[in-house]
């Protein structure tokens, strides 16, 4: 399916951006886009598609909190916050954009 529609909705969502800073909301958006390609292509059933790609926009947002925390506050912190939205700690987040790449890829 066309991946545009769902593509614009990752993109009209603030949240997942909010408290990041510019190199770490460009490496979200870029590996968000980048899931929802494989959504799109792998499937026709477009509420099915927005319905996962909803989930992958909460998730992300969930992880943006994460990242800022680790950024302003440190490791311990994110690992608590990280905690308490049930994600398990990257075993290489040396910083702040590999965290959220090894958050985003569970």
């Amino acid at each position: 399916m066309d991946a545009t529609p769902l593509i614009e909705r990752v993109l009209e969502d603030e949240g997942i951006t909010s408290g990041l800073e510019e190199s770490e909301a460009a490496l979200m958006v870029k590996l968000l886009t980048n899931k929802v390609g494989e959504i799109a292509a792998g499937t026709n059933d477009a509420a099915s598609a927005r319905q996962r790609v909803d989930g992958l926009c909460r998730n992300a947002r969930r992880i943006g909190r994460v990242v800022e925390c680790y950024r302003d506050e440190g490791e311990a912190s994110a690992r608590l916050k990280a905690e308490q939205f049930a994600m398990r700690w990257p075993d290489d987040a040396r910083d702040s954009s590999a965290l959220l790449q090894g958050l985003l890829g569970q």
